[in-house]
């Protein structure tokens, strides 16, 4: 039977080890930036109930402003087709995108879907 030897360091190992899990660190990363920059931008939807148009804003950290408000919350979910976001209300809102593009926001405060649209971000008011 072969011995087992302790406390032998193979510089070499710990080398490729640790570029290894630096690697993986910055491949974790760089998914999560694509996907905020899917839901990043200047949006409006239109609250048919009284025809009042509202700007959404959504930055690249995934901070969310509702028509100039900042909205406090958390992201509880990003994935390519959908965010969702839980304010301190406790209220969910759900931005759903297809093909890299945001289509609708559901509001469970209101318990309604609005279709989203790009908007200028000089036209917010």
């Amino acid at each position: 039977m072969g011995s087992i030897r302790f406390g032998k360091q193979r510089p070499h190992l710990n080398r490729h080890f640790l570029a290894k899990l630096i690697r993986t660190g910055k491949q974790k990363q760089q998914p999560s930036n694509d996907l905020a920059g899917i839901f990043s931008g200047n949006w409006q939807f239109t609250d048919e109930n009284n025809s009042r148009v509202h700007h959404l804003h959504i930055n690249l950290d995934l901070s969310i402003s509702l028509d100039g408000r900042a909205l406090p919350g958390s992201v509880l979910n990003l994935t390519e087709k959908e965010l969702v976001f839980l304010d301190t209300y406790g209220y969910h809102l759900r931005i759903d995108a297809i093909d890299q593009h945001p289509i609708s926001v559901y509001d469970e405060a209101d318990d309604r879907v609005y279709q989203l649209t790009p908007c200028d971000s000089t036209n917010n008011s």
